[in-house]
């Protein structure tokens, strides 16, 4: 077993064609490169040992993932190897997440916090990303050419989603109106004259309208969630949310279901009636 040639190997064919940086995965797991066969125990250690740096256990995880994938990509594609994976079902226990959602009239806060300052593009950037429940990445990639105002929808293609899926995004109004206020370039929706290409990120006027707006602490990413909660709390299907955020399985949507406990609370209604009358 040779885990350099291994990495080296998943880098150059399952991984060409990514968007993701794994360098500095990549660089953490050269740790394994002095073992001629990893053990449990070696997971083990390595674990530990990037404990002991200070390390949260999702980070680890993630590491992990990447080289059980390239393990099993190894094995798909090598018909002679016939080491065992020993990265299979191995996963740390992680921190209860608990994702951020904002109320409507924060949205409102912060909209109106980010146009304070004529930030406009800052302001339809948030807007759509609550109206679409898309990923940063994916908008801020988005060109016209897979942009259908007439038709209502826009496409995410499968080379720039997190699951390598292409996802149709249907459009209300108000996502509608920010993409007709943003058309000043031929290619890109969020275009950016000092670089000629589109906006990489808004992560500085993010955090000052986040500030502004005096919201707490929200990441970018949670308007996604709250895109999903709006839609929960109105009674839209899990699978209907599922298909909306673009996620590969209804699985992974599961984690809002706990926003409708009101439709829990009917189910309840169908038990029979068990109570009895006593005395203490």
């Amino acid at each position: 077993m040779n885990v350099k040639q291994i990495l080296d190997f998943y880098d150059r064919n399952g991984l060409f064609q990514s968007k993701h940086a794994y360098e500095e995965k990549f660089k953490n797991l050269e740790w394994f490169f002095q073992f001629d066969e990893i053990t449990i125990e070696h997971v083990h250690d390595y674990c530990t040992l990037r404990q002991s740096d200070g390390v949260k256990n999702s980070t680890i995880n993630r590491e992990l993932h990447v080289i059980k994938s390239a393990f099993n990509y190894y094995l798909k594609h090598k018909s002679q190897a016939t080491f065992k994976n020993v990265f299979n079902g191995f996963k740390l226990f992680e921190q209860d997440f608990i994702p951020r959602f904002l109320n409507a009239s924060e949205c409102v806060q912060l909209l109106q916090s980010a146009k304070k300052y004529n930030n406009y593009k800052l302001h339809d950037y948030i807007l759509l990303l609550l109206n679409t429940g898309c990923r940063s990445g994916e908008l801020l990639s988005l060109t016209w050419d897979n942009v259908y105002i007439n038709e209502k929808y826009f496409i995410i293609r499968n080379s720039l989603s997190k699951n390598k899926k292409t996802v149709y995004k249907p459009l209300n109004s108000a996502s509608i109106y920010a993409l007709l206020r943003l058309k000043d370039h031929k290619k890109y929706v969020f275009y950016n004259k000092d670089t000629d290409s589109n906006v990489k990120s808004f992560y500085r006027g993010w955090r000052c309208a986040v500030k502004r707006a005096e919201i707490g602490e929200v990441r970018i990413h949670d308007l996604r969630h709250t895109f999903a909660s709006f839609l929960i709390k109105q009674g839209v299907p899990l699978y209907h949310v599922s298909q909306l955020l673009g996620h590969s399985d209804t699985r992974i949507t599961q984690r809002y279901a706990h926003l409708a406990p009101e439709n829990l609370h009917e189910c309840l209604n169908v038990l029979p009636q068990l109570t009895q009358d006593y005395k203490m």
